[in-house]
């Protein structure tokens, strides 16, 4: 991946070998984490949001407006147990879950409005919880 990080192009490579992708579904995934990275940078409109699931677990989202959707770039997912899973360009997918492919949708995803301090803050954070 061109201009990648040296851990985020070890990271996809063994990946790609792990999953035994083809060529062409490395080259797919690679243009995918491209898009991913290259929206992640742009200064296109952006929108947060959060939600608990059934199971306990608190969802944040991160998305950028492109081509007529709200494209997830950035997705944080803290279960009940603690354990907090981060996902974006550099590690779009892994072996426990994976970053979205869907359209945001706030009304379908039952979203309530957060503001991008609070999302950073939980992002950045080691150990954050929703109800903290």
């Amino acid at each position: 991946m061109s201009g990648f990080p040296d851990e985020v192009e070890t990271y996809y490579a063994e990946l790609a070998q792990r999953r035994g992708w083809q060529g062409d579904t490395a080259h797919a995934f690679r243009s995918t984490v491209e898009l991913i990275r290259d929206l992640d940078r742009s200064t296109a409109a952006r929108t947060f949001g959060a939600r608990a699931d059934e199971d306990g677990t608190d969802w944040l989202y991160e998305a950028v407006w492109h081509e007529r959707e709200w494209v997830v770039v950035r997705q944080l997912q803290v279960a009940e147990d603690g354990t907090i899973r981060r996902y974006w360009w550099q590690r779009v997918e892994d072996d426990e879950g994976s970053l979205t492919d869907d359209a945001l949708d706030r009304d379908e995803w039952g979203l309530r409005p957060l503001d991008r301090e609070d999302f950073y803050t939980a992002w950045d954070t080691p150990e954050w919880s929703l109800t903290a």
